[in-house]
C-alpha cells in the first residue's frame, strides 16, 4: 500500500470506524482498506471535505446498512484525512 492510501486508511481507522473495529482486541487495521482508494481518489481530486463526508456517509449506509454519523463529524474526518495526506506526500 502507497503512503498515501496508508495515511487515508489509519484515519479510517482510528477516527472514522462506524463498525468500532479498534475496539476490538486483536483487530487488524485493515478494515476498511478498501474504501481508502475511493476517498484518496477525492483527496486527490480536490473535492471540498463536504464531498469526502457524503461519500463516508454513503458507505456507511449502503454499503454497511449503518445509520450515517453526524455530518459534522464525517466533515472533520474529511478535513483530518485530507491532512493526512498532505503530510505523507
Amino acid at each position: 500500500m502507497t503512503a498515501l492510501l496508508e495515511a487515508v486508511n489509519r484515519v479510517l481507522y482510528e477516527r472514522w470506524d462506524p463498525l468500532g473495529i479498534h475496539l476490538v482486541e486483536d483487530a487488524l487495521p485493515d478494515e476498511y482498506e478498501g474504501y481508502a482508494a475511493g476517498v484518496l481518489d477525492l483527496v486527490l481530486r480536490h473535492s471540498s471535505d463536504e464531498a469526502i463526508a457524503e461519500h463516508l456517509g454513503r458507505i456507511e449506509d449502503w454499503w454497511m446498512g449503518l445509520r450515517p454519523m453526524p455530518l459534522a463529524r464525517r466533515v472533520a474526518i474529511a478535513a483530518e484525512i485530507r491532512a493526512a495526506v498532505r503530510a505523507a506526500e
